[in-house]
């Protein structure tokens, strides 16, 4: 498994993260956030999270370039 922190900011940030991960219909894909794990494919499930609580996605393996580059606008940047 392999787990990355993702940031929306607000629901339209949800609408966003939703949509991109929408292009990548063939990667097993979860979306964490507090107690609650939903299919990130799910919009339903995406809106049930709580934007306050840290979002992580987990994938079955790491991203490879092109989800990456993605998801870049959604991973918060680290706190030197």
């Amino acid at each position: 498994m392999y787990s990355l922190p993702i940031s929306a900011g607000n629901k339209n940030g949800l609408i966003e993260i939703f949509e991109t991960l929408a292009q990548f219909p063939n990667i097993m894909m979860m979306i964490k956030s507090g107690d609650y794990t939903v299919d990130a494919h799910s919009l339903i499930g995406v809106f049930s999270l709580d934007i306050n609580k840290p979002i992580e996605l987990i994938l079955e393996q790491e991203p490879d370039k092109n989800l990456k580059e993605a998801l870049s606008k959604f991973i918060p940047a680290k706190v030197s």
